[in-house]
């Protein structure tokens, strides 16, 4: 670009009292494939937008609020690239082409700089052949990474996933032993009534899930019984027991049921065992008596929640790892739905620890460490990246934007090359109903699979 003076250039021209204008710090637009094709692009307006993660603890007869940070999401870029001349449409589509290939890319932004993305999300392209009838439109929004933590590609993926949640297992259930006291009958007692409260959890928001596979129900089913009927003699052996809870709460991660019934189950029962008071021991520390007992109660009841959580998660780690995908978008929207889950127990976590760790009297015993906890981020972070690496070779989704009206027949010709066998595909993903059936009006915006 005419003017561009590059950045280490521009500060020395402000050492010798040449100014530099916003203007000069502008560069070209373009986007590098992964195969190494790179496709420049006209622009407009830029914009960019990070999520600052956290969460946000109140407790009550407390004024104001603490606010747990959890570092920044990726950050998205979303442009709306401009090709002109006699040949914008043949561009245009090669850069649609660059944009749906596997792996890594590389954005040269107008104004951020340059760094490796993935394209993520609807990719629209438009023409308004009447009013700009010399100009292709396509809209997309770029999603810098840290490249995820993939599996080892010598073995394979699912396994690893596997092995990693049994490793999970086992340090969830040592970690609940040893961090509980259950020696004594009324220590005894409350940690049942509590395990009970969050089997009931656990059956209200996961039993439909599980019933939609006959040996996932049969399976999930005899799991409760063995908990429920042996509770007494489980509740002697803590490490047995927090193995049954693991295996209870993830059978349903099995079945067959739509991966994002699933993952809403899991999130579902993490929401109601943040919720709960065993899974709020600042509140309760802070309201109830100095008894010791009630102390080391209120300690107990927290690491049974810690166990019900971190196996939620587990359970849509198993989730996500168990299920086909058949595009794009819906592999990339379940892990970021898995990662989201991990997040929210790490900030609930945190803050009941710290309020534990404010209590000398809780117990030495009952702190975290770590094992667990690690445990099961390893596994969440096989699995995001199995799925991101998974989303490579998936359909990806495409949208255009009608720029006529237009009837379901002719646009499932052209977009499909076929009618009869793709119309109800067409009407379904697009959810149409009523009168668009019969006619799309002009600027519709219409979701489509190219190649299938």
């Amino acid at each position: 670009m005419a003017g561009f003076v590059p950045p280490g250039i521009g500060g020395l021209l402000g050492l010798f009292g040449v100014s530099q204008d916003w203007r000069d710090r502008l560069q070209d637009g373009a986007y590098t494939s992964p195969s190494g094709t790179r496709i420049r692009f006209d622009f407009e307006e830029v914009s960019r937008e990070t999520t600052k993660r956290g969460t946000v603890f109140e407790f009550p007869g407390v004024n104001n609020a603490y606010v747990q940070q959890n570092g920044f999401g990726s950050r998205r870029y979303p442009l709306r690239c401009f090709f002109w001349g006699k040949d914008h449409d043949r561009i245009a589509t090669a850069f649609e082409s660059a944009l749906l290939e596997d792996g890594l890319g590389k954005l040269e932004h107008p104004l951020y700089g340059s760094f490796d993305v993935v394209p993520f999300g609807d990719i629209t392209r438009r023409e308004d052949l009447k009013n700009e009838g010399n100009q292709t439109v396509v809209e997309v929004t770029f999603w810098s990474t840290t490249g995820a933590v993939y599996p080892s590609s010598t073995s394979d993926a699912a396994n690893e996933i596997a092995d990693a949640l049994d490793g999970f297992d086992v340090a969830a259930a040592q970690q609940f032993s040893d961090s509980t006291d259950l020696l004594g009958e009324i220590n005894k007692a409350n940690i049942k009534g509590t395990i009970r409260k969050f089997l009931r959890d656990v059956s209200a928001v996961t039993q439909s899930v599980a019933d939609a596979t006959t040996s996932v129900s049969r399976e999930f089913r005899d799991a409760q019984r063995l908990i429920n009927l042996g509770l007494d003699t489980l509740v002697g052996e803590p490490l047995q027991l927090a193995l049954q809870v693991s295996n209870l709460i993830k059978a349903p991660g099995r079945a067959l049921a739509g991966i994002e019934s699933r993952l809403v189950a899991y999130e579902a029962l993490a929401t109601r065992i943040f919720g709960s008071a065993a899974g709020n021991p600042a509140g309760a520390l802070e309201s109830g008596s100095g008894i010791a007992q009630r102390r080391k109660r209120i300690g107990n009841d927290f690491h049974a929640a810690d166990l019900f959580a971190m196996n939620a998660v587990s359970g849509s780690v198993l989730s996500v790892s168990n299920t086909s995908f058949s595009s794009k978008p819906q592999a990339l929207a379940a892990a970021d739905a898995m990662l989201a889950q991990v997040d929210a127990v790490v900030a609930w976590r945190d803050g009941g620890f710290a309020a534990l760790g404010a209590v000398a009297d809780v117990g030495a015993y009952q702190v975290d460490t770590g094992d667990a906890f690690q445990a099961l981020q390893r596994a969440a972070a096989l699995a995001a990246g199995f799925l991101i690496q998974q989303s490579f070779t998936l359909i990806a989704e495409k949208r255009i934007v009608l720029d006529r009206a237009r009837t379901i027949v002719d646009l499932s010709a052209q977009l499909y090359g076929s009618v009869d066998d793709r119309l109800d595909f067409l009407i379904q993903t697009n959810d149409l109903t009523g009168s668009e059936i019969l006619e799309l009006p002009e600027s519709t915006r219409i979701l489509y699979y190219p190649g299938t």
